[in-house]
């Protein structure tokens, strides 16, 4: 399909110009006057003007949701803004022999023990034949394998060791993860079954169950583009195992999908869907279980029973670290319980303090422990932010080709991801966009930069920006992600430490956040410039769980990073040494 089919299929606005079409609205900025320009060849090499995208007609379609098992759809109206990764997965992937296959294929049906474990499982010939399931031997280890197809086409093999071995699973290297049986989704878009591994999608297919997946990577993960693959489908029933990581994967599933259209296939006594068969139990005792499935609880929403078995926890709660760190142990120290699920944080401070450089640096600690994060912010473009990122990390004053290496290897696979904005946003926008960010990247903590440059009304500034706090905190409680708003203080005395009450517009900000941290840097004596101290308070006002209270860091603004004082102090002679 060309360039040209493609957009006609859309149903996008162009005009041709120089040999070029010129859609009216670019899909990725959503800028409409007319900078988005793309070749009416095969490849369709594509270039915005505007927002300094650019590509071919792959990732053109990509962008659009142009797969053949999604349905083709426009990109939302509503949305102001783009989260794109901070690094680009540029990991090529390999294909497995399908030769493998057809020969563990062979070894499994000649092998009688193999045969009886999976007779045993209540999976019988018919089955083993569709799904080209398989036997491998390595190092006395029995693997039953199971290949993954996209399109009739070979993608991955998956092995389970066999007893008497251990159970564990392992993969083919660099290759592609994909939904199991995701084929199915070419003919089914109403409803689906979705389960925790393959052999319990074997079998509810097998019992005639043909619309069901399965997750490929463990409960525990779900890829963006699996939840791209799901974005239409009107009902979803999870039927990941009985067990609390089980239950726990697939509320964090729904979570992501929409717990609107998510229902829980709970199985009895801690068994997973391949044991329910194996207990004797038939189709119409699994659709018994699918008829009393129930929606999960949407945040805000409970049942009492539910709260009673929470209480425990809940009044514990307060000793516990469960949330996000900020990577100072003087700072951690106060927040004790860390930033929860949930939790609204508001960072503030006077210009040029470095409240951008504070946030980023939370988010640099949680990524390199391989938690998503974003960085959301309306003043930066992604490159300044990507150099100030690699400044603060190297503590280097200037990024040379070394440090964009060493950075480029650090980050590449690093659950980093960048939000920004080239037209006026909104708030509706903005927050429909996070939502999106959240569920697809399955994002735990979200930083926005600015309040204030998002609230910018000439009438009503105070009731906008009320409500823009409200619409953060119902994000935070909604999606159960603690969130990090920077907001900007009110005009104050120089060199005077702000309060909550200096928050600028409304004095809702600081009753509507479960924390507020305050960064107070003195102005250099003699100073006619806004030039600062280095020494920087860090205040954590008290809130629900936590005292509140101050600490110090230091902050290094050749490079863009805040350090502990102990540890600045350490580095420090350590220079001198040398």
């Amino acid at each position: 399909m060309s360039a040209l089919d493609y957009i006609h299929s859309m149903g996008l606005e162009y005009h041709r110009e120089a040999g070029q079409l010129v859609l009216r609205e670019c899909p990725f900025c959503g800028d409409k006057g007319g900078h988005f320009y793309i070749s009416q060849s095969d490849d369709g090499p594509f270039f915005c003007h505007k927002c300094q995208e650019k590509g071919n007609l792959f990732t053109f379609k990509r962008h659009l949701g142009g797969f053949d098992y999604q349905d083709q759809r426009p990109v939302t109206k509503k949305a102001s803004g783009k989260v794109q990764p901070a690094v680009k997965d540029e990991k090529q992937y390999v294909t497995p022999d399908e030769q493998s296959v057809s020969e563990a294929h062979s070894k499994l049906l000649a092998d009688k023990q193999a045969l009886d474990y999976l007779a045993d499982r209540k999976i019988n010939m018919e089955t083993i034949v569709a799904f080209k399931l398989g036997l491998k031997v390595t190092q006395n280890v029995r693997w039953l394998s199971i290949p993954h197809y996209e399109a009739g086409k070979l993608v991955n093999i998956k092995s389970r060791s066999l007893p008497p071995a251990e159970k564990t699973f392992r993969r083919v290297e660099n290759c592609r993860s994909i939904l199991f049986n995701v084929d199915v989704l070419k003919e089914h878009r109403k409803e689906i079954y979705l389960c925790e591994g393959e052999l319990d999608a074997i079998i509810l297919w097998q019992e005639g169950i043909k619309n069901v997946l399965a997750v490929t990577a463990g409960a525990g993960s779900f890829l963006p583009e699996w939840v791209d693959a799901l974005v239409d489908m009107a009902k979803i029933y999870i039927c990941y195992d009985a067990d609390d990581a089980g239950q726990k994967g697939a509320r964090e599933l729904a979570r992501r999908l929409g717990y609107e259209r998510c229902f829980n296939v709970v199985l009895p006594d801690g068994l997973d869907v391949n044991e329910f068969f194996q207990a004797g139990h038939d189709l119409f005792d699994f659709q018994t279980l699918v008829k009393g499935s129930r929606l999960f609880d949407v945040a805000g929403i409970t049942s009492f029973a539910d709260c009673l078995l929470k209480y425990k926890d809940e009044i514990n709660r307060p000793n516990q670290e469960t949330g996000i760190r900020t990577g100072w142990k003087d700072v951690d120290r106060i927040i004790k319980t860390g930033l929860r699920p949930g939790e609204l944080t508001i960072l503030s401070a006077p210009p040029k303090i470095g409240k951008s450089t504070f946030a980023l640096q939370i988010a640099i600690c949680n990524v390199l422990l391989d938690i998503p994060s974003l960085f959301f912010c309306l003043e930066m473009r992604p490159l300044e932010i990507t150099e100030k990122a690699m400044k603060c990390h190297a503590r280097k004053e200037r990024i040379t080709e070394i440090e964009r290496i060493n950075a480029n290897q650090k980050f590449r696979y690093k659950p980093f991801y960048l939000g920004y904005s080239y037209q006026r946003p909104t708030l509706d926008g903005i927050i429909g966009t996070l939502k999106e960010a959240i569920k697809r990247y399955d994002l735990k903590l979200v930083i926005f930069d600015h309040l204030h440059f998002l609230c910018r009304s000439v009438s009503n500034q105070v009731q906008e920006v009320g409500l823009a706090v409200q619409g953060f905190k119902f994000l935070a409680m909604e999606l159960e992600v603690p969130i990090i708003l920077i907001a900007q203080p009110r005009k104050i005395q120089s060199d005077a430490c702000m309060t909550a009450m200096d928050l600028k517009d409304s004095s809702s900000i600081f009753s509507d956040c479960d924390h507020l941290i305050i960064l107070h840097r003195k102005r250099k004596t003699g100073s006619q410039t806004e030039a600062y101290e280095p020494v920087t308070l860090v205040r954590i006002e008290a809130s629900r769980y936590n005292a509140g209270g101050d600490c110090m860091l230091y902050f290094h603004g050749n490079y863009s990073r805040f350090e502990e004082m102990v540890q600045d102090r350490e580095s420090q002679n350590q220079e001198r040494g040398n």
